[in-house]
């Protein structure tokens, strides 16, 4: 009776001790700088270190940029194997970092993410990939500057840079060490009568084969010629009087010039002090006594004689009680 006892304590104790344990010799890789044309492999090995079977179920890579092969999915106690890990980098760049999660039948440890990482150089680095001349004046050259960083330790050189369509665009680069730096020059003289803003694909070219062209994008938005001041006009009144309000329009380089049409949206709305020429104008801007109470959003567009800006808009918003 004491021996049957015994073996009744003894047996859930060996039995609860069958259990296999997977170990990894690593669960992080380190692949440094990569090209994004180069394919790397990393390899992590698996070891059953338990005394039961163990079985690995999944192994599931987090993106479709890695694949992964696994040697043996069944591992007897004191058995290894390895997982590879095949990361392809292409239209990446910058800092990367993947993982791995691997399923298992170790009671302890059922999942474990094994990670992997790389900085994906390009052989050629832009600082940007596009440049803005925001508010650039029509009389004036402003200009912005690119680098092109090299990744493979080649100096960087350009065969040319093409805009087409765009001849207020010009280009100039200089090397910097193994970089290179492109100036963007934009002349707000050369933008054709009319023309307020734009966007332009320019190409640049290189001598490495690997890598030999890059686009650029360039997005630019004159200055107004005429400025409107204020930009919006804003009526809070009673409803059933007429409302009067200044508006100011200034040449932003001091040339004359006059105010030829109106066009409102919202019929009734007139526009006093068209008669003038001169750099600065001050007009009223009147809404009729005819409008009821509510809340109105409206557009005052205005022709003018200035040849850098044939048009101006100024929105009118009216909050009639």
């Amino acid at each position: 009776m004491l021996l049957r006892a015994i073996f009744a304590l003894v047996i859930p104790v060996v039995l609860s001790a069958q259990a296999p344990v997977i170990h990894f010799d690593k669960v992080h890789h380190d692949f440094g700088r990569i090209t994004p044309d180069r394919k790397v492999a990393a390899k992590y090995r698996v070891t059953n270190t338990g005394n039961a079977f163990l079985n690995i179920t999944q192994v599931r890579p987090s993106c479709g940029c890695t694949y992964t092969m696994l040697g043996k999915w069944s591992l007897a106690p004191g058995e290894a194997t390895e997982i590879e890990a095949m990361f392809d980098p292409k239209g990446l760049k910058g800092g990367v970092r993947k993982s791995i999660e691997v399923v298992c039948d170790d009671p302890k440890t059922p999942t474990i993410s094994l990670t992997l990482e790389a900085e994906v150089v390009q052989e050629i680095m832009p600082s940007v990939e596009s440049v803005y001349f925001h508010q650039a004046l029509k009389s004036t050259t402003t200009r912005s500057q690119i680098r092109y960083a090299s990744g493979n330790g080649e100096s960087v050189q350009i065969v040319d840079v093409k805009a087409p369509g765009a001849p207020f665009l010009t280009f100039a680069y200089r090397p910097e060490g193994k970089d290179l730096v492109l100036e963007v020059a934009f002349d707000g003289r050369k933008v054709p009568a009319g023309q307020f803003r734009g966007v332009e694909q320019a190409t640049v070219r290189f001598t490495n084969p690997r890598m030999s062209q890059l686009p650029l994008n360039i997005q630019w938005e004159l200055k107004p010629a005429i400025q409107a001041r204020p930009m919006e006009l804003v009526f809070e009144d009673a409803a059933g009087k007429e409302s009067r309000l200044k508006l100011t329009l200034r040449q932003a380089e001091g040339k004359p010039f006059r105010v030829t049409g109106t066009r409102p949206s919202l019929q009734g709305m007139r526009v006093e002090g068209l008669n003038q020429k001169g750099s600065t104008l001050e007009l009223t801007v009147i809404l009729p006594a005819t409008l009821k109470a509510g809340r109105y959003s409206e557009v005052l567009s205005l022709s003018t004689d200035d040849p850098d800006q044939p048009e101006l808009t100024v929105r009118v918003v009216a909050l009639l009680k």
